[in-house]
Parts: structure tokens; C-alpha cells; sequence
């Protein structure tokens, strides 16, 4: 930027303000000030209401613990918690949704396939590359949810 040369002025042209910072500053701020949404100050952080809340959760920590120990300090590990009939069947509608995209893709693909059958060699080619393709899709959907089916790690020192 230093090697700009400084602008010409033209004789009877007004002169620049020499402070355009502030002048753009200012209508920086305003630009957006309409679209912008005020906040109700909260009343008082202090309030009654707030101590007594504050001493309700102090004391629930105490007997409610994250982590559950026996008698002896040693962490209790339960069966982890089973998916709910929702979450099974909102899995299950993905799963149908995603192979019925395949599936179209697939059948879109051989009917492209039968109708230009007897013109070109090289678009048998392209429809065993889109095969190919999903094929690849679908490995590499799988190598994803592999995790699942690997046995955990035993924590060392057990």
C-alpha cells in the first residue's frame, strides 16, 4: 500500500475529510441497527429466588452423584441404557430410505443401460463404473459402522 502514490486532487474539488474513520465507523455501526434485538435486563442476580435455587441444587448434589459407587468407593457400571422403540424405528426408516435411494439409482442406471444398449460400448462401461461406485458407497458405509461391532478396550490396570 506504500507504493501507491497519494490521489490527485483537482483544483475547486472539495478536499477529503482527513479523520474518514470516524465518519465510517459511525455509519458501520448504524448498518445493522435495525435488525438487531434488545434484551431485558435481567432484574437482579441476587434475588431471593436465585439463593434459594442456588442452595436447592448445592444440596441435591450432595445425595445425587453422576457416578455411582458402593459402600467401598469402587464405580458401579450398570447395563447401558437400551434404545427406545422410537429410535430402533427411526434407524430402521433411514436405513429403508437410504437402500430405497440405491435402489433407484441402481434401476435408474440399468434402465439407461437397456435403452441405449445397441448404441455405444463405452456407456456399458459408465454403468459398471456407477455400480462400482455404489458398491464403494456401501463399503465404505460399512467400514464407518465398524466401530460398532468392535469388542471395547478392557481399561489397563483392571
Amino acid at each position: 500500500m506504500a507504493d501507491r502514490p497519494p490521489p490527485v486532487t483537482r483544483p475547486g474539488a472539495p478536499r477529503p475529510a482527513r479523520n474518514n474513520h470516524t465518519a465510517a465507523t459511525g455509519v458501520r455501526r448504524n448498518l445493522f441497527q435495525s435488525q438487531l434485538t434488545r434484551r431485558p435486563t435481567p432484574a437482579s442476580s441476587n434475588s431471593a429466588e436465585t439463593m434459594r435455587f442456588d442452595i436447592d441444587v448445592l444440596s441435591e448434589a450432595d445425595t445425587s452423584e453422576i457416578v455411582i459407587r458402593d459402600q467401598n468407593g469402587e464405580v458401579q457400571v450398570g447395563d447401558p441404557p437400551a434404545p427406545s422403540d422410537d429410535e430402533a424405528e427411526v434407524e430402521a426408516l433411514d436405513d429403508a430410505q437410504e437402500n430405497e435411494r440405491e435402489r433407484r439409482k441402481l434401476a435408474e442406471a440399468v434402465k439407461h443401460h437397456q435403452i441405449n444398449h445397441n448404441r455405444a460400448p463405452a456407456e456399458l462401461e459408465e454403468v459398471l463404473e456407477t455400480l462400482r461406485a455404489s458398491m464403494r458407497a456401501q463399503v465404505a458405509a460399512l467400514a464407518e459402522d465398524n466401530w460398532m461391532y468392535e469388542p471395547e478396550e478392557q481399561p489397563r490396570g483392571q
